[in-house]
C-alpha cells in the first residue's frame, strides 16, 4: 500500500472541497462575478502563487532540460483546466457545491474509458465495481434534493471530460519533469503546478483583454480562498497521480463529495447562508449517503 500516495489523494478531496465551496460563495455574493470573471481573476491570482512556488524551488534546468518537448503537454494541462473549470463554475451559479462536487465522480467513468481506449491500460472486475459505485452515487445525488437543471448537468459533463483531459496532461508532465531533471516526485509535482498555471494565468490575462468586468475590489479578494485552496489540491493531486496513477487518484479524489457535504454546515454556522438556499437533516443524510457511495469505491478499488 502505498500510504504517501493515498494522503495526497485524501488531502486533494478536503483542498478541491474547500476550492468549489470558496468559489460558490464567492459566485453567490459578489455582484457582478461572473463564472468566467472568477475564472479570470483566480487565473492570475494563481499564477502570482506559481510564481512564489518556482521561487521557493528553483531548479536550474526547469526552462533548458528537456522544456520545449514539454510544452504541448504543458498547454494543455492549461487550457483544458481553464475551460473545465469555468464549466463548472457556471454549473455554479445554479446548483449547491454539496451537489455540483459529488457529480464530479462522473469524471472517474470518463478517465478510465479513455485510459483504456486510448492508454491501453488495463483494469480488473473490482476496479470496474468501484467505478460502478461512483456512477451510482452520482445518480443518487441527483434525487437528494430539488432535480439538478440538465443545462447544469450538461456544465457539470463538460467540466468531468476537461478535467479528464487536463488530469492526463498533468500526470505525464510531472513524470517527464522528474525523468528530465532527476527529481523526487514531489518537487516535480510542485514544478509541474508551478509551470501549468503560469500557462493558466497566461490564457486569463489574453481574457482579460476583452473583459475587465470582473476586475473590482471584492472580485477580486473573494477569488483569493479559491486560488490558494486549488493551488494547494493540485500539487497534491499530481504527487497522487504519480505515485498512484490517474484513475486511482481521481477515485481519491472523488472522496471530497463527502468532505463537502461535512464542511457546508460548518460553513453555514460561519454565517455564509449564501452556500445553500436549504439544507435540512434529512437532505444532508440522503447526499451524505451518495458521497459514503464514492468513500466504498475507493477500498473496493483497493481490492483489485
Amino acid at each position: 500500500m502505498d500510504c504517501p500516495g493515498l494522503a495526497a489523494g485524501f488531502l486533494t478531496a478536503i483542498l478541491s472541497s474547500s476550492a468549489f465551496l470558496a468559489s460558490t460563495w464567492a459566485l453567490r455574493r459578489t455582484k457582478g462575478l461572473s463564472p468566467h470573471g472568477l475564472m479570470i481573476n483566480a487565473g492570475v491570482l494563481m499564477g502570482v502563487l506559481s510564481l512564489g512556488i518556482l521561487a521557493l524551488f528553483w531548479a536550474p534546468g526547469l526552462f533548458t532540460r528537456g522544456f520545449f518537448p514539454r510544452l504541448p503537454l504543458l498547454a494543455q494541462a492549461a487550457f483544458f483546466f481553464s475551460l473545465g473549470q469555468t464549466f463548472v463554475f457556471v454549473a455554479q451559479r445554479k446548483v449547491e457545491a454539496s451537489r455540483v462536487v459529488p457529480l464530479l465522480g462522473l469524471k472517474l467513468p470518463m478517465l478510465a474509458l479513455i485510459s483504456v481506449l486510448f492508454l491501453h491500460d488495463s483494469l480488473g472486475p473490482w476496479q470496474f465495481l468501484a467505478i460502478f459505485l461512483a456512477v451510482a452515487a452520482a445518480f443518487l445525488l441527483h434525487h437528494a434534493g430539488k432535480g439538478i437543471p440538465l443545462s447544469s448537468i450538461l456544465f457539470v459533463l463538460g467540466g468531468c471530460l476537461s478535467y479528464c483531459l487536463s488530469d492526463l496532461s498533468l500526470n505525464a508532465l510531472t513524470r517527464r519533469i522528474a525523468a528530465d531533471l532527476g527529481e523526487s516526485t514531489l518537487l516535480a509535482a510542485l514544478h509541474c503546478t508551478a509551470l501549468t498555471y503560469l500557462g493558466v494565468a497566461a490564457l486569463a490575462l489574453f481574457a482579460l483583454c476583452f473583459t475587465r468586468a470582473s476586475l473590482t475590489t471584492p472580485a477580486v479578494l473573494r477569488s483569493i480562498p479559491f486560488s490558494v485552496f486549488w493551488i494547494g489540491c493540485i500539487v497534491a493531486l499530481n504527487f497522487c497521480f504519480a505515485r498512484l496513477g490517474t484513475v486511482h487518484g481521481t477515485l481519491l479524489q472523488n472522496t471530497r463529495g463527502i468532505f463537502t457535504l461535512l464542511l457546508t454546515p460548518l460553513c453555514l454556522a460561519m454565517g455564509c447562508t449564501a452556500l445553500e438556499t436549504k439544507f435540512t437533516a434529512n437532505l444532508f443524510w440522503r447526499r451524505m449517503a451518495a458521497a459514503a457511495l464514492v468513500f466504498l469505491a475507493v477500498f473496493v478499488y483497493q481490492l483489485g
